[in-house]
């Protein structure tokens, strides 16, 4: 079957843009926040450990989770609008890049789901453990934001995990769809197989 790039509309190229945005603004937090990390480590300059903390979980919990939810958005709408297309094109499929980029065998927003979880368990667990100290202690206020962090972190685990459930069957049927509608060479299937993040659907649809 050949290959022909299918047109994208701007809402797609337009969510590319702002995967590229996101990827430079996480990369720059980053540096931002090592650089800070670095000179309270070192008495460099004087930072107060608010900003460092908040600096930190931004950086592990945040930036993840929104350079992942853009990549998602992103590949969902180029997803759908190239099983839409596909009446207009037969007898050829998409090419190799926009299948690496939109039609995965696993589901786009699979990886956003898992690291929610993820991150919100761990997020749960810490806040768990840190609580009863806080409030052991006398510091209301603190016991009050690790009271309020942990039910938010309890909420996004529990949205996340009948998200992952969800993302796995609707990635099934999309697997399934792709198949019938475009055949592809054993070496692109391979890389199609493989998960954005290590994990998820992708990893183990038609093993």
């Amino acid at each position: 079957m050949d290959e022909v790039e299918f047109p994208l509309s701007e809402r797609v190229r337009r969510g590319r843009r702002w995967l590229l945005t996101a990827g430079a603004v996480c990369a720059v937090l980053a540096t931002v926040t090592l650089v800070v990390v670095v000179a309270a480590a070192t008495d460099w300059f004087e930072v107060s450990r608010a900003l460092v903390a908040s600096l930190i979980a931004a950086a592990v919990l945040v930036l993840p989770v929104v350079w992942v939810g853009a990549r998602a958005v992103w590949a969902l709408r180029g997803r759908t609008e190239l099983f839409a297309a596909a009446d207009a094109y037969r007898r050829r499929r998409p090419t190799d890049r926009q299948m690496l980029d939109h039609l995965r065998d696993e589901h786009p927003f699979t990886p956003l789901w898992w690291m929610v979880a993820i991150l919100a368990g761990l997020a749960a667990l810490c806040l768990g453990v840190a609580l009863p100290f806080a409030a052991g202690a006398g510091a209301v206020l603190d016991a009050v934001l690790l009271g309020c962090g942990l039910v938010v972190a309890l909420i996004a685990l529990a949205a996340a995990v009948p998200g992952i459930g969800r993302a796995q069957r609707q990635g099934e049927e999309d697997h399934a769809r792709r198949r019938r509608l475009w055949p592809v060479p054993d070496d692109l299937a391979r890389r199609l197989a493989e998960p954005l993040l290590g994990t998820g659907d992708g990893g183990h649809i038609g093993a």
